[in-house]
């Protein structure tokens, strides 16, 4: 069965408060009860010891070693233990009962205590205990005893002073009941008070719960309001942060989509017309050639797609391996510019430093930095103005090579710069530049470039130019991702 987190913590809460109020009514009854015990000990015995010691000096000799206690001892008695509501008992050394405060009428007199108390006197000086002494009670009493010894050691008896215990024990009861209503009380405030408390705290734990719900279901719109600055209001922003990536991935995984049926779809189209135009003789012989390189233009164009998506799938799999060579990068660059000729001389660009440009040597996986170089020279050329620069540029300083590739243009945002390395991002949302790309290429660039331990660095100024500049090193590199 589901149990929710405040009705765990509220329980759990709650049985320890009521086992803690327990635990202390338990102890605070036993250490009351021999309070009241010790109480009636000292109470107890001290009149015992009065009434004894008052008892031996009025006793009258009755014959040799024989004393006698007449009936006047009774209202000394009746006052001395009707102040503490108790009942004395005089007895001879053998325990007979021989006066009682409640006079000559009363039963106990003539009848005998049991010997356990008599036995225990014999090696202490006072007796205590709660018992019945025998059959003289009906119900238990505090009971303190003491020897009757007269001046000069002759003892003449013994002296029991004995209160009832069931209403010292129905005192304590009620004194109970009493802590017992005080506390449910405490505990029913405190319950009401952390019920509420519990319910705030559960209360944003509920909401980013339902919050959660809708993401798994795909709606990242909803936001949780962050108003604490504790640890539920940090893993509220946490969420919203991640509501916030989530969105933002799911806008480019279906930008992405579209960008890639759009990528397969056209060239395909391309493909598959202009070859069932050669194939019914729609398209004359003489324009074969012209087609059929069309046709080899959208088909390299579909590898390069088919090839950025192994790379990125290979990268996220962790199942990219670079294989080092040593090879020209001045070399690599300009064998990547031959490959764009004939879009650079349609939009009548200028290419400046490649004439200048020196040997230099790196150790790197030729094909996937043959990539990078790619990559980059596609934007500038797709970005370039009409009869507009690309100025390249390699160089060393010992330790890094570097590669440096300007275009002139329109430039990049200030507020887009951050962004354009991002998987997807396309600066050109309206297309009316970037008809083939799909975000991928300015990615992949930096994920190659660090798996070989090179960065990149991107500078613009907005309608003049874009420049980027990657390094590598020179020495070999080699890492699984």
């Amino acid at each position: 069965m589901f149990k929710s987190i405040f009705s765990k913590y509220l329980a759990v809460l709650s049985a320890f408060l009521l086992g803690s109020f327990i635990a202390l009514g338990s102890v605070w009854m036993i250490f009351s009860m021999r309070y009241w015990e010790q109480d009636k000990q000292t109470l107890l015995s001290e009149n015992a010891r009065q009434i004894a010691d008052f008892a031996a000096e009025k006793a009258t000799p009755a014959g040799e070693n024989q004393y006698r206690l007449n009936a006047s001892l009774v209202p000394f008695l009746d006052l001395l233990v009707g102040a503490i509501d108790a009942e004395a008992l005089i007895t001879d050394n053998n325990g007979t009962v021989i006066l009682c405060s409640d006079g000559e009428t009363c039963a106990h007199v003539g009848q005998t205590v049991p010997q356990k108390p008599l036995e225990a006197l014999t090696a202490q000086d006072t007796y205590f205990k709660v018992e019945t002494l025998g059959s003289l009670y009906e119900t238990e009493r505090y009971v303190a005893a003491v020897r009757m010894v007269r001046t000069g050691g002759q003892q003449l008896g013994y002296v029991f002073l004995s209160i009832s215990a069931q209403a010292s024990r129905q005192a304590l009861i009620l004194n109970l009941r009493t802590f017992a209503v005080a506390a449910l009380v405490a505990l029913a405030l405190f319950l009401i008070v952390m019920y509420i408390l519990t319910y705030r705290l559960v209360k944003p734990l509920r909401r980013m719960a339902e919050a959660a719900r809708k993401f798994g279901a795909g709606d990242f719109a909803d936001r949780i309001a962050v108003k604490e600055k504790d640890e539920i209001g940090a893993l509220a922003q946490a969420m919203n942060n991640m509501a916030d990536s989530l969105a933002s991935a799911e806008g480019m995984r279906r930008g992405f989509i579209a960008s890639v049926s759009h990528e397969l779809r056209t060239p395909m189209t391309t493909i598959s017309g202009f070859v069932d135009g050669i194939l019914d003789g729609t398209i004359p012989p003489e324009q074969h050639r012209h087609y059929l390189q069309i046709v080899s233009s959208e088909v390299k164009r579909l590898s390069r797609l088919v090839q950025s998506m192994l790379s990125l799938s290979r990268m996220d799999a962790g199942e990219m391996r670079l294989n080092p060579v040593e090879f020209d990068l001045t070399e690599l660059a300009g064998g990547v510019l031959l490959s764009f000729e004939d879009r650079i001389e349609k939009k009548g660009l200028r290419v400046e430093g490649g004439e200048t440009a020196e040997p230099v040597l790196v150790q790197a996986d030729r094909d996937l930095i043959g990539q990078v170089v790619y990559n980059l020279v596609e934007n500038a050329v797709k970005f370039s103005d009409e009869g507009g620069t690309l100025r390249i540029a390699t160089r060393s300083d010992g330790r890094h090579a570097y590669f440096t590739l300007r275009n002139t243009g329109p430039g990049i945002a200030p507020e887009e710069m951050p962004h354009i390395f991002q998987r997807f991002y396309k600066s050109d949302a309206s297309r009316s530049l970037d008809k083939t790309g799909m975000g991928l290429g300015l990615y992949l660039v930096r994920q190659i470039l660090t798996l070989h331990g090179g960065e990149i660095t991107v500078r613009s100024v907005q309608g003049s130019y874009c420049e980027f500049e990657f390094w590598l090193p020179k020495e070999k590199y080699s890492k699984n991702v």
